[in-house]
């Protein structure tokens, strides 16, 4: 759940030293700095059926599951013990050893099941609401990481147009390519496909790209690859000439030119900062801070906009800075304790306009996520120990996610629409992504009580750590961290992990139902410790909801030891 492909398989750092691409040069009409690689191919057939990443191996093999995808009708609403709604149930006979010394009401009062669970959350407003993006999402009316099509007009004609992306919606160049798609408001389907550093791409996907490059597109029939490629090519078929992507002519052409140009230089500036050791007197930070100073000069000379260019919408040079930025946001305070958004308020007026966009806070990841999928894409960081960066690991780190979420001294900021949204609209979120794909939810859990655990990427610093996709869930585990999952989607729903007789409760009525663990209660531990580290954002959930469930599954944790 923590995981993204590299869009360039190659070196794990791109060059520091990076000149313009040829095809942006070309389609700027300027002379070419390398030799030209051709980004259309001659038609492919296209696969007999859409690529699958992923989520879609074997049950056997344990599929790894997009938290927030759709199930078999399941649902979640599990009520803590002691609680209004609480369900009575006659115990079941269990060959495991049965609990002693509990309150006959622990014992006999039993947690609710999944479809209690789901009318539970479709009961409430939000999961209402939950329920009506779904129903959107699946007619392509909304953006969505599961989406599988958009369409922005009346016609539902196959699109031109196919984006074949990240599964997780990880990958920065796809970002920026899906965010153009979706400024342009141009119809296209989507086929998902799992970046190298997180499972093995599928081979009908290797027939039409090769090399394996995300993002690609099919436009008419052609392949495509190279995302700021993609984004111009993408504007001259799609013409709009009163909301253009990328000014036409004259000196906002010419500025504009220059931007691309300086996003280079940032990202270079950055890889050097975070991927480089720090030396007596030369860590990178002044060259970093430099280049940001100059993209936060270049946004306060429009006073017409908050965005680069005088329109009054972001357009092909917005897209090329902010999937980085944004990672770059994440990765300097956590890995350095460098605070970008405040020590530069254009950039940070810039991305607060982004966040008020659907579109771009469909694609947004969380600070965690980014900064364990960027190793496996990029190269290790070399982290400092300056008290700013030490701090903001320990408040970023699932493993010390808290309840209640201490919103007050967060190193990662809530959108405004995200703080002021009550606190039991993230955890119905969270409680509805467990609760409607609980099946394959469970079984990716007890992943952890199998023997496959980082197998997949021992000793390749390529993949991530954190990705499993050939891991075998241990299904014996499955009695015990099925209760208790549900447990955790109650508690999301009634607080009632506010006190620690919730947290207790929980575990009496796990062993009321289903025994207590043989070998105590290590093995269930690591199973949802093993979720908990792999809660991903933007694919499974917002980032709200992903810090209520982190706190939640954290307090079951710390019950259990």
């Amino acid at each position: 759940l923590k995981a993204r492909p590299r869009s360039n398989p190659g070196s794990p750092l791109v060059p520091f030293a990076i000149s313009m691409p040829s095809g942006m040069a070309a389609a700027l009409r300027l002379a070419p700095t390398t030799p030209v690689a051709a980004t259309v191919a001659a038609p492919v057939a296209a696969p007999a059926a859409p690529v699958r990443g992923l989520h879609a191996s074997s049950a056997s093999a344990g599929p790894r599951p997009r938290i927030g995808a759709s199930g078999s009708g399941s649902s979640i609403a599990g009520a803590a013990l002691l609680t209004a709604g609480v369900v009575v149930r006659r115990r079941q006979r269990s060959s495991r050893v049965q609990p002693q010394g509990r309150s006959w009401v622990a014992r006999a009062a039993g947690l609710r099941n999944w479809d209690e669970l789901r009318e539970a959350v479709l009961a409430t407003e939000a999961g209402q609401r939950l329920e009506k993006e779904e129903k959107a999402r699946a007619e392509g009316l909304v953006p969505h990481t599961k989406a599988r099509a958009r369409y922005f007009g009346s016609s539902r004609e196959k699109p031109r147009l196919t984006l074949y992306r990240d599964d997780a919606a990880w990958c920065p160049y796809c970002q920026k390519v899906w965010l153009l798609f979706e400024e342009k408001q141009v119809d296209f389907l989507i086929s998902t496909v799992p970046m190298r550093s997180y499972g093995n791409k599928p081979e009908e996907f290797m027939m039409m790209v090769p090399r394996g490059l995300l993002p690609a597109i099919e436009l008419d029939g052609k392949v495509m690859t190279e995302s700021l490629d993609i984004m111009f090519i993408v504007e001259q078929a799609f013409p709009d000439p009163a909301r253009p992507m990328f000014p036409p002519d004259g000196p906002e052409r010419s500025r504009a030119v220059k931007l691309l140009e300086l996003e280079r230089s940032l990202f270079g500036a950055w890889c050097s900062f975070l991927f480089r050791p720090a030396l007596p007197f030369m860590d990178g930070s002044s060259d970093f801070s430099s280049a940001l100073g100059q993209v936060d000069d270049e946004l306060a000379k429009n006073t017409e906009s908050p965005w680069f260019l005088s329109y009054s919408h972001p357009t092909i040079v917005d897209m090329q800075y902010v999937s980085h930025v944004e990672r770059m946001v994440a990765s300097a305070l956590y890995y350095k304790g460098y605070d970008i958004r405040g020590k530069f308020p254009n950039i940070d007026a810039w991305l607060s306009a982004f966040e008020e966009r659907p579109s771009y806070m469909a694609t947004k990841g969380d600070f965690f996520t980014h900064c364990m999928d960027i190793p496996p894409q990029y190269g290790t960081p070399f982290p400092n120990d300056s008290e700013a960066a030490v701090r903001a690991r320990n408040l970023l780190d699932p493993g010390k996610a808290q309840l209640p979420v201490p919103w007050s001294v967060d190193p990662e900021p809530r959108t405004k629409a995200q703080a002021e949204a009550p606190e039991a609209d993230h955890s119905i979120e969270a409680a509805w992504a467990i609760i409607r794909n609980h099946g394959p939810v469970v079984s990716f859990s007890c992943r952890a009580a199998g023997n496959d655990v980082g197998a997949w990427a021992r000793n390749n610093p390529y993949k991530s750590e954190l990705a499993d996709p050939e891991a075998r869930p241990g299904m014996q585990a499955k009695d015990t961290v099925d209760p208790l999952l549900r447990g955790v989607a109650g508690a999301l729903l009634d607080g009632s992990f506010a006190t620690t007789d919730g947290k207790a409760n929980l575990l009496a009525a796990v062993e009321a139902e289903a025994g207590s663990p043989p070998d105590g209660w290590s093995q269930a531990s690591s199973c949802l410790a093993y979720l908990r580290d792999r809660v991903g954002v933007p694919r499974d959930m917002q980032m709200p909801a992903a810090k209520v469930l982190r706190g939640h599954l954290n307090e079951v944790i710390k019950a259990m030891a």
